[in-house]
């Protein structure tokens, strides 16, 4: 039988307070388990350099939690095929028959030294992408070998749950990781400079970050009209305002009032055809008048149980500027890593999105001198490319 839409609702609810609340995560997996009949689960989550995180998890002893992250995952055959699966499509959601039959299943490694003596053998993964930070994983669940298997309407409820699990990592990841009280996660937006701002049910705004108000009060391709946000452009106006609309909903627990289509191709074992989900709200971008780069924009759906920057939020709208200058954590990097005048000067310039050749003219020297000092860089700061510099500068604190 098909989970309800009070069900759905009550899912929602507890990942998307997780977003912003730490000690939520846990609550929504034991949630999760009891609606898929599950006796263990956890969050797997695996970062650029492949490491292993499964902290997230229930049903699972500490040290066997603590065995698979040092060992297991490196060996675990089923999660490289659902990684696999999940690089060539997207997202990946189906029980372990769809990336390895039972027979080969039960002669591997992982199965006969980490499965089978904890009593699991069912399984069921969605494997997702579109991850902030370079970071690959999902969600797997189990069942002991005297229960059933995982069918279609475990599948079903994965495939309309994925959209939000990836919006909240990402939403918890923008917040600050494991900020679970309310003042520290309030210090984690302004410390940090997020440019977010929270809404009422009916779409006001309740609060704006200081960054954000920054961007507000320009007046270029978005500000507060009455209360509310508005584009100038109709078209973005349109789609805001229907993104908005839909993220609220979901945040206040009425997403079936504003469902989007949600494709199963990545599925198969739903059946293929089409569901209904609440909506996650969205990513545009917002036009603003040249030399202005356009404004990117994220709205989530937004859910808490205590009260969150002054009021009670059911959505966020998160804004990056990309003509917001980077100095101030440049020379945070420039602290930390004991980096020269030149190399601090050049780091901020990259972090701008300046090409090595430009930030050369404007520190001029040769464009070879400038990957000198760039190579320098990426040894005392331990990244390997530019893109890696980017975000480990947009990654610290502006103090």
């Amino acid at each position: 039988m098909p989970p309800s839409g009070e069900t759905i609702s009550k899912l929602l609810g507890l990942l998307y307070e997780a977003s912003a609340a730490a000690d939520s995560w846990s609550a929504f997996l034991s949630a999760l388990g009891q609606a898929t009949d599950s006796q263990a689960l956890w969050f797997l989550l695996i970062d650029s350099h492949g490491q292993c995180n499964a902290k997230l998890s229930i049903g699972y002893d500490l040290q066997w939690t603590r065995n698979y992250m040092a060992h297991f995952c490196q060996h675990d055959e089923v999660l490289r095929r659902f990684a696999e699966a999940q690089q060539k499509h997207g997202d990946w959601i189906g029980t372990r028959d769809t990336v390895m039959p039972e027979k080969e299943y039960l002669r591997t490694y992982i199965y006969n030294e980490f499965t089978r003596p904890q009593d699991k053998l069912h399984l069921c993964v969605a494997a997702l992408g579109g991850l902030d930070g370079m970071v690959h994983g999902g969600i797997a669940m189990m069942r002991a070998p005297a229960a059933r298997s995982y069918g279609k309407e475990t599948v079903k409820l994965m495939t309309m749950l994925a959209p939000h699990v990836r919006r909240a990592l990402n939403t918890h990841r923008a917040l600050g990781q494991s900020r679970s009280r309310v003042g520290a996660l309030r210090q984690s937006v302004e410390a940090l400079e997020i440019a977010v701002v929270s809404l009422h049910r009916t779409g006001r705004v309740v609060r704006v970050s200081p960054a954000a108000q920054a961007i507000l009060d320009l007046g270029r391709g978005i500000e507060l009209d009455g209360g509310f946000l508005r584009a100038s452009v109709a078209a973005e106006q349109s789609r805001l305002a229907a993104m908005i609309a839909g993220a609220t909903a979901t945040g206040t627990g009425k997403g079936e009032e504003v469902p989007v289509r949600q494709a199963t191709g990545t599925a198969p074992e739903a059946g293929g055809a089409q569901l209904w989900t609440p909506s996650s709200g969205g990513a545009m971008v917002i036009s603003r008048e040249p030399p202005s780069r356009p404004l990117r924009v994220v709205v989530t759906p937004f859910h808490s149980n205590e009260v969150l920057l002054g009021d009670q939020p059911a959505a966020l709208v998160f804004f990056s500027d990309p003509d917001a200058r980077t100095g101030m954590r440049a020379s945070l990097l420039c602290s930390l890593y004991r980096l020269t005048p030149t190399e601090c000067r050049l780091s901020g310039l990259i972090a701008e999105g300046c090409e090595v050749s430009d930030a050369a003219g404007q520190l001029k020297m040769t464009v070879g001198t400038a990957r000198f000092h760039l190579k320098s860089i990426f040894r005392k700061t331990g990244v390997s490319r530019q893109s890696e510099l980017v975000r480990l500068v947009f990654g610290l604190p502006c103090v």
